[in-house]
């Protein structure tokens, strides 16, 4: 295969692999060019820690004829023991290589993913630590499905490839972990244009959307007489099923607001698809929360009350704040509108309210509640609830 500086797969890595910027497509890229090199590779795979408050690592994997999957490796228990034993925590602390040749029989020693890979037809099984200039180390992975496993050749070139391919993961590990974290503190479209570069103050566009707002009843006796513990894991049990529930349903969470919770469903085309989207919504968060607090009224807790409000209208989507401090948000008169009405649920003790454009928009049947003169909005406002089935 000649000198290592020479080699096709290293000159790739250290010239056109930069200009691939998604982790799925440098993993498929890389994969083939040790394809067309010769090198008989059947499955590659690549591990990444994460800073995640709840997955523990991202994994690439690569097979023949297959392509590539993404897999993301959540914070448990039996993630934590599955990954202690396995040649990829070995890479993590820097050690290794480690091969893993089995053209022999199996015996009882071998790592579990061996077990696996030999189930699967392949013969060999090499990992290699990826030290980043943080002074971490990251994981790569190759088997084979060859007879005799890989070739001297071929373990001599992995090793020689460490230093470029680092090079490339490092970028793509950052773009990854910038996009996760700004999924997690923004939101997934947020952080997306965040990320493709709409970082400057006054950056926006206007866009229709449906504006979900809710609100804890009753927080601030709650804050005054709860242990922070406590008032947390309340906090927590309350956002979990109202982001979970918005989330699945193809709305994005903007921000937390104490104990207030602002996320919009875009308009595609009809408002009426988002409107429904949003009240699919409401109503799972709704029988998560009943669930939640038959729980908690069991343990002598203080059930969740929560007040929501829905509208649609027109807002400004983009950037706000101060010049070293921005807040990529949703503003203007719609928002102000839904924020008036969630303020009429306590008063109303009702758990869901609705915007007269909102029921206009979503073609439900509803109920009128009153039409209501709000606070800085400039005429009375119809205000319905939902009819119950």
């Amino acid at each position: 295969m000649g000198s290592a500086e020479a080699h096709p797969v290293i000159r790739w890595l250290m010239a056109g692999a930069r200009k691939v910027t998604e982790p799925s497509e440098f993993l498929d890229a890389f994969s083939r060019h040790l394809l067309d090199a010769g090198v008989a590779v059947t499955r590659v795979t690549t591990g990444v820690p994460l800073l995640h408050p709840q997955i523990a690592s991202f994994s690439g994997l690569w097979q023949l004829d297959k392509g590539v999957s993404e897999r993301r490796y959540h914070a448990t228990s039996s993630t934590m023991d599955a990954l202690r034993n396995s040649p990829i925590v070995i890479a993590y602390r820097g050690e290794g290589p480690v091969r893993c040749l089995m053209t022999g029989p199996p015996n009882d020693q071998e790592y579990p993913i061996v077990k696996e890979l030999r189930a699967e037809g392949l013969t060999d099984y090499v990992v290699l630590s990826i030290p980043f200039a943080d002074g971490s180390h990251k994981a790569l992975s190759l088997a084979t499905n060859r007879p005799d496993g890989f070739h001297d050749d071929e373990i001599a070139l992995f090793n020689a490839l460490v230093p470029a391919f680092a090079f490339n993961l490092e970028i793509q590990t950052l773009r990854l972990t910038a996009r996760t974290l700004l999924d997690t503190y923004v939101g997934r479209q947020a952080g997306a244009r965040v990320l493709d570069g709409q970082i400057k103050r006054g950056m926006g566009e206007s866009i229709n959307a449906v504006i979900w707002l809710c609100d804890l009843r009753g927080f601030t006796s709650l804050s005054e007489r709860l242990e922070r513990d406590v008032l947390i894991d309340m906090l927590n049990q309350y956002f979990g099923p109202m982001c979970d529930a918005v989330e699945n349903a193809g709305g994005e969470v903007l921000k937390f607001i104490g104990d207030a919770m602002l996320a919009i469903f875009p308009v595609a085309d009809a408002p009426g698809a988002a409107c429904q989207q949003a009240l699919a919504a409401a109503a799972t968060a709704r029988a998560a929360l009943e669930e939640t607090n038959r729980n908690r009224n069991a343990s002598g807790l203080p059930v969740i009350a929560y007040g929501l409000a829905l509208h649609v209208g027109e807002v400004m989507y983009g950037n706000i704040g101060g010049e070293s401090r921005l807040d990529f948000t949703v503003i203007g008169p719609a928002v102000n509108l839904t924020a008036r009405i969630e303020s009429l649920c306590g008063e109303l003790k009702r758990e869901l309210l609705l915007s007269a454009d909102f029921v206009a928009a979503a073609g439900i049947p509803a109920d009128e509640v009153g039409e209501f003169e709000l606070h800085g909005v400039g005429e009375g406002q119809r205000v319905f609830a939902p009819r119950e089935r």
